[in-house]
């Protein structure tokens, strides 16, 4: 009898359909794959709210899911519907409907996260199969009807990532008349791309390479479904490519259904999706086109893998990394900003037996370290409040839109102000969050009192807790009085959150 009690299954709504995963956590083996189309898209980009009976659809297409999640004894199973679903008239009411309906809870992506997601089932894939690039640099292109992503690395190392709002489905939908009114269509589609993705290259992060690379298209429709008797193994040069849209670019419906097994229903979308690859080829100076059918669905269940023990893979690096760009280019003081960090982190793993709070939350508070002073960039009156709005609203890889909030809070009370004298922002929390917030809070003030003047003078910190005290003993040669003054303002909101009074106390570099 085979044991299913490692296995897991995920299921997605997007604006092309349902998706579910049933997966075997220990080995990472599919078990079952199964997909329901449904032209979700057609009202999302009209602005219209998502009909009825397609809700319907939805319902009994997971219900359908729900029994063979049955069948194969599997309970522990999550729903995710995407960032661009989120965004529909009804998506409130569609939740709704389907909990009713069916008893399970809708769970919305950010679209940084199907991002991460997607990513981190691509490199996964890669190490699994031992597959290797032809070029140090790599780019993710993620294509679903209405968004597009692109994250670049440097062998495996993660550089940065972006999104437009710009997919096949939205280009058709905001173009549809162009056939019929413009001489040369092709010409005015280029032209549009174009003008989306005009400040590509200016607003990169310093961090990022330029140079030959490789890039891997992800989730593409249709063009990952077309049948190319040029490719290998799923690869396509760029001069290839090249011969492929030539072909394709000016050809009959017929030829196209014939010759590269495009869908009917497809049609209208091989124009603006082949344009805007190949755009992003000549952007990215990509040599080579791959082809990857790894999912969101498959990213979160190696993210659940990790989670409940069978897995070691950890991609937060990604999320640092792209809080540091953040930091960056908001001219955040990069030294300040990594002191702070490192004595927030060594303060919240001694105070691990008082906080009990979860590596995650850990990940949190590195975040909002690192952000912590963005809102300087707008105004250093009251940047806090500057730094909470900035956060709120960037993506930020791997995080949900409510962690960036709950980041953005931590980043609100580092400073000057405490939950207790901002009722009115700090409740619209609930609960376990404002302790959560209150905790990390607390902690990032501290840290932030021992360099508050910016000048470096605390280079060392230790912990040590002797309830009723918090004794943190700094290394340094130098006048602490400012420091201390600093330190006893700030530290009266930690002694209030976990009952313990921090009290400085300064040891020369030389005695240590």
């Amino acid at each position: 009898m085979v044991n299913t009690t490692h296995y897991f299954g995920t299921m997605i709504i997007s604006v092309q359909g349902l998706e579910l995963l049933i997966i075997d956590l220990k080995s990472l083996n599919t078990i079952e794959r199964v997909h329901k189309e449904l032209p979700v898209g057609d009202d999302l980009y009209r602005h219209q709210p998502i009909r009825f009976e397609l809700v319907n659809q939805m319902t009994t297409a997971l219900r359908g899911f729900s029994q063979l999640l049955n069948d194969y004894q599997v309970t522990n199973f999550q729903l995710w519907g995407s960032e661009a679903l989120s965004k529909a008239i009804n998506a409130d009411f569609i939740a709704d409907q389907i909990f009713l309906k069916t008893g399970i809870k809708l769970n919305w992506l950010s679209i940084s996260e199907e991002t991460y997601y997607r990513n981190q089932a691509v490199l996964v894939d890669q190490q699994q199969k031992k597959l290797s690039n032809k070029q140090n640099l790599k780019y993710l292109v993620g294509i679903n009807s209405g968004n597009t992503t692109i994250t670049e690395f440097n062998q495996q190392s993660f550089l940065y990532s972006t999104y437009y709002s710009l997919g096949p489905v939205r280009i058709a939908e905001d173009l549809q008349s162009l056939r019929q009114s413009a001489p040369n269509s092709v010409e005015v589609l280029s032209d549009y791309i174009d003008s989306k993705l005009s400040d590509y290259k200016r607003l990169l992060p310093k961090e990022a390479i330029d140079g030959p690379s490789d890039l891997i298209l992800l989730s593409s429709m249709p063009l990952s479904q077309m049948t190319f008797k040029e490719a290998h193994h799923h690869t396509l040069t760029a001069e290839q490519f090249e011969t492929i849209f030539d072909q394709v670019i000016d050809a009959s419906d017929q030829f196209l259904i014939e010759q590269y097994g495009v869908a009917e229903t497809d049609i209208s979308l091989l124009l603006p999706e082949i344009l805007l690859i190949r755009k992003l080829i000549h952007l990215t100076q990509a040599t080579t086109l791959h082809f990857s059918h790894n999912t969101v669905l498959d990213g979160l269940a190696i993210n659940q893998a990790v989670r409940e023990g069978y897995s070691k893979y950890d991609f937060s690096d990604q999320t640092i990394t792209a809080a540091t760009n953040m930091a960056d280019h908001y001219r955040v003081e990069p030294v300040h900003c990594q002191l702070v960090t490192k004595f927030a982190l060594h303060l919240f793993d001694q105070l691990k037996p008082v906080h009990q709070l979860t590596s995650r939350d850990r990940l949190l508070l590195q975040v909002a370290s690192i952000l912590h002073d963005v809102g300087a960039y707008v105004d250093a009156h009251e940047h806090y409040l500057h730094s909470d709005y900035i956060i709120r609203h960037t993506s930020i890889i791997g995080l949900s839109v409510h962690e960036r909030q709950i980041i953005a809070a931590i980043a609100r009370y580092h400073s000057a102000t405490t939950p207790s004298e901002d009722l009115s922002h700090f409740q619209q929390l609930d609960t376990s969050e404002r302790l959560l917030v209150a905790k990390l809070a607390a902690i990032l003030r501290l840290a932030d009192a021992l360099d508050d003047d910016r000048q470096q003078k605390i280079g060392q910190i230790s912990v040590s807790i002797k309830s009723p005290e918090l004794i943190i003993t700094v290394y340094s040669n130098e006048n602490l009085s400012f420091e201390n003054w600093e330190f006893l303002y700030k530290s009266q909101f930690f002694e209030e959150t976990f009952g313990l009074k921090p009290r400085l106390k300064q040891r020369s570099v030389t005695a240590k």
